[in-house]
């Protein structure tokens, strides 16, 4: 409720077609990618214009007052942005996605970073957040690394940027936390023995297109930690040296944690005594219930045998007299 009272306090609702392009720059808009469907203004802050096609208009009002929450970070965290386009459909708009997606499949998510345009199908509205953040966080990207003199943003670092901006839509940073500090339990904590990623290993392409459902990565906790410890200015900072030498700082702080301050010698053995340990009391209870049940249901067995004149384990009782 919080973030939908702030989301409409930055809103302003589009009353006509004509409204929005007297509004606001020329954009490339939705209708120019796929003209085969009916799209509707929704919203518009000066960042970003939402159209729809195929929604009531109180979805599409939700869905604009959502995408100005992200716009509004993107704004504050990296500044100095072109005004990009959201394209949202309903679940009964297919888009044509030739030469987008494999022959046979729906396009679920796109951006096309060279005018800024992210179309998202609201198929499954339980995704919407974190498909409209994760590409108007790509889009925006683009916009960073054609600003600093390059064309398209390093990879896999923008993808894992754009993650980030996923977590904090879907409020899942503390799940996609715990999921990362579980995983560091075995590293060195020191952070030395950890292989580190090669974060500027090629580039984004400048058309993107995704599924929402296969796109979420706990890997949005490092960004979660770069900026913690650096400041947003490190986002339009797509060192490779300096994000590998973050994600070092990064794996020794999770191991840290995990281990509850230890910071090498032999407190990892107490640390994976008391997992092992914890890992056995719930294979024995496991267990132990599987006992329970299974002498339960042969009682209650054995009660049914009775009652049709049977008296299993009991000799002689079905001899003929």
């Amino acid at each position: 409720m919080v973030r939908r009272l702030v989301a409409v306090s930055v809103l302003v609702l589009v009353v006509s077609v004509a409204g929005v392009a007297a509004a606001g720059p020329s954009l490339a808009g939705c209708s120019e990618h796929f003209p085969e469907a009916e799209w509707s203004p929704a919203g518009e802050t000066d960042l970003l214009t939402v159209e729809t096609a195929g929604l009531s208009p109180g979805q599409a009002l939700r869905f604009a007052e959502e995408a100005s929450i992200t716009a509004r970070w993107l704004d504050t965290d990296l500044g100095g942005l072109e005004p990009l386009t959201l394209c949202v459909t309903g679940r009964d708009v297919v888009l044509d996605g030739a030469g987008i997606v494999a022959e046979g499949q729906r396009l679920h998510s796109v951006v096309f970073n060279d005018d800024g345009t992210v179309v998202v199908d609201a198929l499954e509205a339980l995704f919407f957040d974190e498909a409209h953040a994760f590409g108007l966080a790509y889009a925006a990207l683009w916009q960073v690394a054609a600003q600093i003199g390059t064309e398209g943003y390093p990879e896999p670092l923008a993808t894992t940027i754009a993650q980030w901006y996923l977590s904090r839509a879907a409020d899942k940073l503390e799940l996609h936390h715990a999921q990362m500090r579980s995983g560091a339990f075995f590293n060195d904590p020191s952070g030395r023995g950890v292989a580190t990623t090669e974060w500027t290993a090629s580039a984004q392409p400048a058309t993107y297109a995704w599924n929402p459902q296969f796109q979420e990565s706990p890997l949005a906790d490092f960004v979660e930690f770069a900026v913690a410890s650096e400041g947003p200015a490190i986002l339009r900072d797509p060192s490779g040296e300096r994000w590998a030498a973050l994600e070092q700082e990064w794996q020794a702080a999770l191991r840290e944690e995990a281990l509850q301050g230890s910071t090498g010698g032999n407190a990892w053995v107490v640390g994976l005594g008391i997992a092992l340990g914890m890992v056995a009391l719930a294979g024995l209870l496991a267990w132990l219930n599987h006992l329970s049940k299974r002498r339960t249901t042969e009682a209650a067995r054995s009660r049914a045998l009775e009652t049709a004149g049977f008296a299993p384990g009991r000799p002689g009782d079905h001899e003929d007299h």
